[in-house]
C-alpha cells in the first residue's frame, strides 16, 4: 500500500486570524480509517475497513460547526479534564482561581480549553505505521493554571484497528494536569441519533458519588445492586428515557467516573467495552489512567454536525480515561500535579472491530 493512502492531509479553512485547519487521515492495511484535525487535537472519524460509510466517530462536516460546537466533539481535553469544584482549589498550599465555565464549577480546562486551540501537527509513517503529532504549548495563567506547559500528543493507527493515544506534557512551575479524548461514539453510526441496541460493560467495582451539580461528593461507592454496575453486559437504552433512577435522573444519564485505582499505570489495561448487537461492531477502551467517565451524552442535543443537521440527546457516548473529578480537593483521590523535571504521560487506546 503507498504512503498517500496511509496518511492524508486536506485543509478545511482559516480561522479568522488566518491560521489553516486541517484535517489528518490515518490509513492501515485492513482499510480502517481514522480521522483527526489540528483544531482541538480532535478524534473527528472512524471508518472500519469493510464499511466506509458508516462513520462511528461524531464529528463536524463544516470548519464552521467545529468552531460553534461547545460538546468537546472529540476533542482532548485540559488542561484539567473534567471538574474541578467551584474553579478553586489549593497547590502546595497556594490558593488557585480557576475559569468557572459551567457554573458553578470549572469544566475541561476552561473557556476555551485545550478543545478549541489550534495545535501544531504533522503526519509521519514510523515503521510503517501511520503516526500524527500535536503539540501545544499553554501559557501560564492559561484559564487560571500556573506555569507553562507543553503538550505532545502522539496518535498511531494500528494494524489491529486500534487508536493509540500516547500523552506527554512537561511544565516549567508545578500545575494540574488531567488530559483526555472526548470521542463521542456510536457503533450503529454516527447520524443513528439513539444507543438503542448498545450494550456496555465497565470492569469497575466502585465509582465516585457525585452530587446535583455533578461534583464528587468524597465518597467512593461499590457499584453492587445499582444502576451503575456495569460488570456485565448491560442495554441502558431504556435507563436513559425512563430517567427513573435518582443518580441516573440528577445527571441526565450516565455522566459518572468509575474507579480504576488511585495511580497512572506503566501498562494499559481494560477499562470499558460496548457493543452493538445489530451490526456486531465493538469498542475497546484501555489507558494507563486510574478512571473512566462514562458519558451518554446528556447535553448533546443540538450540536450542529453541519449547517441543516443537528446530534440528539443520547445520541451517542464516551470513554473517557483520566484522573478523578475534582482530585485536587480530595487528599485521597488520585495525585494529578505535575512538577519541572517530571513529566506527565499517559495513554489511551481505543480498539475498534466487527463480529
Amino acid at each position: 500500500m503507498s504512503i498517500n493512502t496511509l496518511i492524508a492531509e486536506e485543509t478545511l479553512g482559516q480561522l479568522e486570524d488566518g491560521r489553516t485547519v486541517k484535517a489528518y487521515t490515518l490509513g492501515n492495511e485492513a482499510g480502517a480509517r481514522a480521522r483527526f484535525t489540528n483544531l482541538g487535537a480532535a478524534f473527528i472519524g472512524f471508518t472500519l475497513g469493510d464499511d466506509v460509510a458508516t462513520d462511528l466517530i461524531l464529528g463536524c462536516d463544516t470548519l464552521q460547526a467545529l468552531i460553534d460546537q461547545r460538546a468537546h466533539l472529540g476533542t482532548t481535553v485540559g488542561r484539567y479534564a473534567n471538574r474541578i469544584g467551584f474553579g478553586k482549589t489549593m497547590l502546595d498550599g497556594q490558593p488557585l482561581t480557576l475559569d468557572v465555565n459551567s457554573s458553578p464549577h470549572h469544566l475541561h480546562g476552561g473557556t476555551p480549553g485545550f478543545g478549541h486551540q489550534l495545535w501544531e501537527s504533522h503526519i509521519t509513517l514510523d515503521n510503517d505505521v501511520p503516526t500524527l503529532t500535536f503539540r501545544y504549548r499553554s501559557p501560564d495563567g492559561e484559564a487560571g493554571f500556573p506555569g507553562d506547559l507543553d503538550v505532545e500528543q502522539v496518535i498511531r493507527l494500528l494494524p489491529d484497528n486500534s487508536v493509540e493515544m500516547r500523552y506527554e506534557a512537561s511544565t516549567n512551575r508545578p500545575t494540574l494536569v488531567n488530559l483526555t479524548n472526548h470521542a463521542y461514539f456510536n457503533l450503529a453510526g454516527s447520524t443513528h441519533g439513539s444507543l438503542a441496541g448498545h450494550e456496555f460493560r465497565i470492569h469497575s467495582d466502585q465509582y465516585t458519588e457525585a452530587d446535583e451539580t455533578a461534583l464528587p461528593t468524597g465518597r467512593v461507592l461499590p457499584v453492587a445492586d445499582s444502576v451503575m454496575d456495569l460488570r456485565e453486559w448491560t442495554d441502558v437504552a431504556d435507563r436513559l428515557v425512563a430517567l427513573d433512577d435518582p443518580t441516573l435522573k440528577r445527571a441526565g444519564g450516565y455522566d459518572h467516573n468509575y474507579v480504576f485505582g488511585r495511580e497512572n499505570r506503566s501498562a494499559p489495561q481494560l477499562l470499558g467495552e460496548a457493543w452493538h448487537k445489530e451490526s456486531g461492531r465493538w469498542l475497546k477502551c484501555f489507558s494507563t489512567l486510574p478512571g473512566l467517565q462514562f458519558y451518554t451524552g446528556n447535553f448533546l442535543e443540538g450540536t450542529p454536525k453541519n449547517d441543516r443537521e443537528r446530534y440528539e440527546r443520547h445520541g451517542a457516548f464516551c470513554y473517557e480515561p483520566g484522573y478523578w473529578p475534582d482530585s485536587p480537593n480530595h487528599a485521597d483521590f488520585p495525585d494529578c500535579v505535575v512538577r519541572p523535571g517530571t513529566p506527565y504521560r499517559a495513554l489511551i487506546r481505543y480498539q475498534f472491530g466487527k463480529d
